[in-house]
């Protein structure tokens, strides 16, 4: 029997990968230069005075973002009913189903991120009275995570907080470029579920880091709009999403 559609199978061509490769948005993605950004919970916000514990502005935010050592991204899986009627069975898909979403911080010497995580769950599930609330009130409405590639952003000199760097490097700084932002992760109706222990030792000093990991919602991918059929995000279905703002278009 004769090899099905053997024109088109590609030869290997160095020539045609170099060319592949050369294009920005073909070049291989990096699993670093990545950035964090909590919502904050409501519960949080209406309970708690002052901006310390304001995920969104100030030390906190920064903590949270700069001190992100990693992030395990969400994964997808399908889940499949079976039927079988003669000869192999069938599976066909009966929903979506996602893992569960793992970061790693690094703690600065206030203790300020753990004391937040401590602060968030403290809230959601008190040990002392032994209620929880609302669902609504202690999720985190949006999670995101901006994914960066090296170069091929805009021009470096035009954001202020970047010029004097440049000036002083004595680099050919007109030319530099920021950081390219590609990709995100939006993560929906977000709360800690397990605060990860810590081991205190005193052999070399290392620095502490404290693994969070989260349950949520539902979750969205985005790139940039060329990547997108038709230049949006498509959606498969009409009917509201039963989250709390109903909008993830």
């Amino acid at each position: 029997m004769a090899i099905p559609n053997a024109q088109a199978a590609r030869n290997s061509s160095l020539q045609e990968f170099i060319g592949f490769f050369k294009q920005s948005d073909n070049n291989p993605s990096f699993s670093n230069l990545f950035s964090v950004h909590f919502a904050s919970p409501p519960l949080i916000s209406n309970e708690v005075k002052g901006n310390l514990y304001n995920s969104e502005n100030g030390d906190l935010a920064l903590a949270l973002d700069y001190y992100a050592k990693n992030v395990n991204l969400p994964s997808k899986q399908i889940t499949t009913g079976q039927i079988g009627d003669v000869g192999s069975a069938i599976k066909y898909a009966t929903g979506t189903t996602f893992s569960q979403v793992s970061m790693t911080f690094t703690m600065p010497r206030s203790q300020l991120t753990r004391n937040y995580f401590e602060l968030w769950t403290r809230l959601m599930a008190n040990d002392s009275n032994q209620y929880t609330e609302y669902y609504k009130n202690y999720v985190s409405p949006r999670v995101m995570i901006y994914k960066f590639e090296r170069g091929g952003g805009d021009e470096a000199y035009k954001d202020p907080k970047a010029l004097r760097a440049l000036r002083d490097s004595g680099d050919m700084f007109l030319l530099a470029k920021k950081n390219k932002l590609t990709a995100a992760w939006e993560l929906r109706n977000v709360y800690p579920y397990n605060i990860g222990s810590i081991q205190l030792d005193n052999s070399k000093a290392k620095t502490m880091d404290l693994s969070v990991q989260f349950y949520y919602e539902r979750y969205r991918f985005w790139t940039e709009s060329q990547f997108f059929p038709n230049g949006k995000q498509i959606l498969t279905t009409e009917t509201p999403d039963n989250v709390i703002d109903a909008d993830l278009s």
